[in-house]
């Protein structure tokens, strides 16, 4: 499947979150076609940086092409386009210094995990993670069971006293979690 995103029209979720957090620097791991970036785009305000993150060939599924996305996003003003591994990239970042992180990276309990230890610092006051997945619907896909890869639900319900958490449960769901 290409992006299930487009298939729902999560497009306007992904404008509104931007327009009401007005940021500075927007980073997103996990491209594929652009669905998300192309929003994130289309919604920002003037001056806004926008670092989207890949492994591009390097990862083994249903991967984004490098040459594609550099040509259909690399002529924009502030948009930075590389290869970067998320498991790697939170060190690039200062505490407190990206506004709206979305990930979208094949996400599974880990990915979730890793995310809140390691990017939620990262993230400034009054913005946001946006995560693919949270649901008990998405927990379920094909993919997840055959690798046997940790749930993602059961994750959110152990952090959701400690922080602001809303699962938007049309599949594939997303996770925002808000500081």
């Amino acid at each position: 499947m290409k992006s299930s995103y487009k298939e729902n029209n999560f497009y306007d979720i992904f404008c509104e979150i931007t327009k009401n957090i007005s940021p500075k620097l927007i980073v997103e791991f996990g491209i594929l076609e652009g669905y998300s970036l192309q929003s994130f785009i289309d919604s920002r305000e003037k001056g806004c940086q926008i670092d989207a993150y890949d492994l591009f060939d390097e990862f083994p599924y249903n991967a984004a092409n490098y040459n594609l996305i550099n040509e259909k996003f690399g002529k924009f003003e502030n948009i930075k386009i590389e290869k970067l591994d998320f498991f790697k990239g939170f060190e690039k970042y200062e505490n407190s210094s990206i506004n709206i992180l979305h990930v979208d990276i094949a996400n599974n309990g880990d990915v979730f995990k890793f995310a809140i230890k390691n990017y939620f610092s990262k993230i400034k006051k009054g913005g946001c993670m946006i995560l693919e997945g949270g649901s008990v619907e998405r927990d379920n896909v094909e993919w997840m069971i055959k690798y046997n890869k940790k749930p993602i639900y059961p994750y959110l319900q152990l952090i959701k006293d400690k922080y602001k958490i809303q699962i938007l449960s049309k599949f594939p769901s997303i996770t925002i979690i808000k500081k």
